[in-house]
């Protein structure tokens, strides 16, 4: 069968399938290295910057990172013929609603392999069902408390529609955890308090939230921490670490460490696996074993320390003994590499970098310095003109574009030639009083024309061609095959007039599926035709993703951050845009509106001028 003839499968569904055969491996007892092998298959398909099927067919497959030649073969015969073999013979093995129990907060793969051999539980329902029965308790080494925090479990599982939560909810939720729990105890109690894991790599969804802080009152933490009013439940309670779960169902654990621990277990929590098992063999090649806590010596009655001649390397001295790093930037340099930015953190080819000192200097919030997508009382924002202009100009902005929809949208009234004309007046009076008060802001008049169904856009080229900046973006019809979507959004980003490529996927990041429009092919045609694509900063989309953002760059596209704020309050919205461009290692340069206005409007117009 060949790849066309079979059901085409997205990144995400192939990733699965690795994940899958990871966890069937564990519940098996397999051989932890090639289930770790599987795992990082997993995560690195599903966050692939090009579509799996296009690198398939290049013959690329082993130039993905991680991928060797076993697991390129199994992506082969999964895309070739809709199977793989040994994901087909583990399933034969064990029940699918056996690796479902996994789930279960508390029910690992040793745990799910005893329920199902010994009492032949095979799905959640019926671990819930035994549990209620009180059958569990008969097995040695579980008890009345086991039944009670399996049930626990699978209420707690029952009330995540997911696993993962959206970054915009997990986010402010854990920073409200942080600043509740300042609050809560005398200032100083606390010297350094950080979120750690996938929150601090500002992944756009969260598993659960870690917290690491450093205190000499570690219980005085960790009392008040189970004591915070967001606290529903409290999984466990130690001197140093605790976890609790919020109304939401999301864990939320914490761990205290002493200061000389700090800079190891921030880089140990802070994740991801694969970037930690990278360092950790980088480590092991200089002698040392790398922990959460420190780097211990291999055991040899040798203590390494660096050269100051060959920066990575390591000289031999008497005696065995730990290293303590206060900070990540001394445990990183103590390697050889430079610090690595969190986001950075997946292995994708940060280590390799770090080793060389050629990390890119990443943009920061800081570097944006007006916005180009944003809506106001003209179509469904909720702020008026002069409103969002002076939320800009508090934040420092020089200029601010405002890029109401246009008519055919069809789910909210949006703009006409006739109310253009409305807020062109409106914008020359507002600008003319910045200059008289000499100011720089400046407001420009925009649209976010929806793109049609059938390519064209929801406003004529003679109106488009009055505007100052354009954003073109598809809102309806997200469901068209994969090649009637793309023909539509190439045809919008060849239009003369359009200057920047809405949030291209149309996902809803946790609601809606990205439309299955063909990226590769949409960015290289913004690459050659000079239209700028967005990443939409709201955290609902984050679209582009960091991955495709990377890749975007790779392509020679120029990006813009937007915040595609609809209110004066979503203009904050901006930090999720600028750590998802971070996760795919954008710099100040790679982005259109970290430049002043003129600089801004010139490059707008020479990317016109070239179509």
């Amino acid at each position: 069968m060949s790849d066309s003839e079979t059901a085409r499968l997205s990144n995400r569904q192939v990733a699965e399938v690795f994940a899958a055969i990871g966890d069937l491996m564990l519940i098996l007892g397999e051989n932890r290295f090639k289930i770790i092998a599987y795992q990082n298959a997993a995560r690195t398909i599903e966050e692939l910057n090009r579509d799996i099927h296009t690198i398939h067919a290049a013959g690329e497959l082993r130039s993905i990172p991680g991928i060797g030649q076993a697991i390129a073969e199994k992506i082969d015969d999964l895309l070739t013929t809709g199977h793989i073999p040994l994901y087909d013979k583990l399933t034969e093995q064990v029940p699918a609603g056996v690796v479902e129990m996994m789930r279960v907060p508390d029910v690992g793969p040793k745990t799910a392999k005893r329920l199902w051999e010994e009492l032949d539980i095979t799905s959640v329902e019926g671990l819930k069902a035994a549990a209620q029965a009180e059958r569990i308790r008969g097995l040695k080494g579980f008890g009345a408390k086991s039944e009670e925090k399996i049930l626990k479990g699978i209420e707690l599982l029952a009330r995540r529609a997911d696993d993962r939560t959206p970054i915009g909810t997990a986010r402010p939720l854990a920073e409200g955890i942080i600043a509740d729990l300042l609050a809560a105890l005398p200032a100083g109690t606390i010297q350094k308090i950080e979120l750690a894991g996938s929150l601090r790599r500002w992944r756009e969804t969260i598993g659960d939230v870690d917290i690491l802080a450093v205190s000499e009152q570690p219980v005085a933490v960790m009392e008040a921490f189970r004591s915070l009013p967001q606290v529903v439940d409290i999984l466990g309670a130690g001197d140093r670490k605790s976890s609790v779960t919020l109304p939401n169902g999301m864990q939320v654990d914490i761990r205290v460490v002493e200061a000389r621990h700090w800079g190891a277990a921030l880089a140990y929590f802070t994740g991801s696996q694969a970037h930690n098992v990278a360092v950790r063999e980088l480590a092991q090649k200089q002698g040392w074993s790398l922990n959460e806590y420190s780097l211990t010596s291999d055991g040899k009655e040798t203590e390494f320390f660096k050269s100051p001649d060959s920066p990575g390397t390591h000289e031999a001295k008497n005696s065995v003994s730990d290293r303590y790093f206060e900070t990540e930037e001394e445990l990183y340099a103590f390697l050889g590499l430079e610090w690595v930015a969190p986001e950075m953190r997946e292995n994708s080819g940060e280590i390799q970098a770090a080793r060389q000192h050629s990390l890119p200097r990443l943009i920061e919030v800081g570097d944006i310095v007006g916005e180009l997508h944003s809506h106001t009382v003209f179509s469904d924002g909720k702020g008026t003109i002069a409103e969002m202009a002076a939320a800009a100009q508090a934040k420092g902005y020089g200029y601010w574009n405002v890029s109401d929809h246009s008519i055919g949208l069809g789910v909210t009234q949006g703009v006409d030639a006739a109310k253009l004309a409305e807020q062109r007046a409106e914008i020359d009076r507002l600008n003319a009083g910045y200059a008289a008060a000499g100011d720089d802001f400046r407001l420009l008049l925009g649209t976010e024309a929806e793109v049609l169904a059938d390519g064209t856009l929801g406003l004529p080229d003679e109106v488009l061609a009055t505007l100052d900046v354009v954003v073109a973006s598809i809102h309806i019809g997200l469901r068209q095959d994969r090649e009637t979507i793309t023909e539509r959004c190439l045809k919008a980003v060849r239009n003369p007039h359009v200057d920047i490529l809405g949030h291209p996927t149309g996902r809803l990041i946790g609601r809606r599926e990205p439309s299955d429009i063909d990226l590769e092919r949409v960015l290289q045609a913004c690459a050659e035709t000079g239209t700028i694509v967005e990443i939409n900063a709201n955290p609902a989309r984050l679209d582009l993703s960091g991955a495709y953002a990377r890749r975007a760059v790779e392509l020679g596209c120029t990006l813009v951050i937007n915040c595609d704020a609809h209110s004066t309050e979503q203009i904050d919205l901006l930090p999720y845009g600028i750590h998802t461009a971070r996760r795919g290692w954008v710099t100040a340069a790679d982005v259109l509106n970290t430049r002043p206005l003129a600089e801004m409007l010139g490059m707008l117009k020479d990317a016109k001028s070239d179509r």
